[in-house]
């Protein structure tokens, strides 16, 4: 029953669009178009406001191609190209509405959340947060428009969930979030607490008496009681389990997705983060290519170093115009929005959909060389 909702309806209905068109080309086509445009807004909006030298970006393309699930995402079944397009969008129609106070960028905004919500379940909180922004709107502007357009996400939201309810007997939004609950969240804390083999044991136990429920509702519930009792037991434990992959999310250099885009073979033991909670990450290290380590510690790198710059184009922002103060937060408070709720799964994967965010933020933080100023100039 659960394959039902694990994935919202938005993106098989592009590849049904899509693929029903032309094929499989078509799709891919359309992801590596949006995965140019977000990469171009991103660099356009910069050089207008920093008048970049060559040599400035000569950094400004590295910075944009060291970070490879751009790449390759943009050439797998996966929404998370079309979200950070829908994602942009929501920051440039909430920008201009800021900048404007017109309905028609509110109405925008509330498009790229709903939509964005019918991706990708993670999305799914972005409703009740622009429902409350579309409170303050209307309290602001005094119009009663902009809190109608802020609830639309919201419907939009219950009305998939009433469907779900319909099809499945239990109100919810997606199947994933159970999923996730036991088999990484809990599990992981079982793991880190009594080893590799209780937390098999555990998931095993769970599953067998969630199945054994009478309806799927049941089932569902049970999953969130068991694991929120193993949640409750060790609250220390899974923050630092959930704080380490709100790290990785920003920091994995994605060895996962290029192994798999490149075909290697898997680790044994399974992936780094997992190992690393094991206490395995040097044995893990070791089976890696050394082409694949050096590329990996590259990328490490960039990461780190987008993730500086990022700091202060934050402070740079700062001093800039209104819209450049606003942006910087939204920027922000979506990045964050995403690793909070990805919690312990953090990955490069994860961090896309906001990634040219963070980009636009590293190249606020590129400083200027002092340009040569000719005497005549001066007089």
């Amino acid at each position: 029953m659960q394959e039902f909702t694990i994935r919202p309806p938005g993106y098989p209905a592009m590849l049904v669009a899509l693929g029903g068109v032309a094929g499989p080309w078509l799709v891919l086509l359309v992801q590596n178009g949006l995965s140019v445009l977000a990469l171009g807004v991103v660099l356009g909006w910069w050089g207008r406001r920093a008048h970049p030298l060559p040599q400035q970006w000569l950094a400004a393309v590295a910075l944009a191609l060291t970070f490879p699930a751009q790449l390759i995402y943009a050439n797998a079944v996966m929404s998370e190209g079309m979200l950070q397009i829908l994602l942009l969008g929501l920051v440039a129609a909430l920008l201009a509405f800021y900048r404007t106070g017109k309905w028609r960028y509110w109405l925008g905004a509330a498009a790229a959340v709903a939509l964005a919500l019918l991706l990708k379940p993670v999305c799914g909180l972005l409703a009740g947060a622009f429902a409350l922004a579309g409170l303050v709107a209307g309290w602001r502007t005094r119009q009663a428009w902009a809190v109608i357009i802020g609830l639309l996400p919201l419907l939009v939201a219950g009305a998939y969930m009433a469907w779900n309810q319909q099809r499945t007997g239990y109100f919810h939004f997606s199947s994933i979030t159970e999923i996730n609950l036991l088999h990484y969240n809990a599990a992981g804390v079982v793991r880190q607490v009594d080893g590799a083999a209780a937390e098999e044991a555990w998931v095993a136990k769970v599953l067998r008496a969630a199945n054994a429920q009478q309806s799927f509702a049941a089932r569902q519930q049970l999953i969130q009681t068991e694991a929120g009792a193993v949640l409750r037991a060790h609250p220390w434990v899974y923050a630092r389990q959930h704080l380490l992959g709100m790290m990785t999310f920003f920091l994995d250099p994605g060895r996962f997705d290029i192994s798999e885009f490149l075909g290697l073979a898997p680790l044994a033991g399974g992936g780094l983060l997992a190992q690393v909670r094991a206490g395995g990450l040097w044995r893990a290290i070791g089976q890696l290519p050394w082409g694949l380590l050096a590329g990996l510690l590259l990328i490490l790198l960039a990461n780190i170093t987008r993730l500086l710059l990022a700091v202060r184009g934050f402070r740079e922002l700062g001093q800039g115009t209104g819209p450049e103060r606003a942006g910087r937060w939204l920027a922000v408070g979506l990045l964050a929005y995403l690793a909070l709720m990805t919690g312990p799964l953090g990955a490069a994967r994860f961090l896309m959909p906001a990634w040219p965010l963070l980009l636009a933020l590293a190249l606020a933080g590129l400083r200027a060389p002092t340009r040569p100023v000719s005497a005549a100039a001066t007089a």
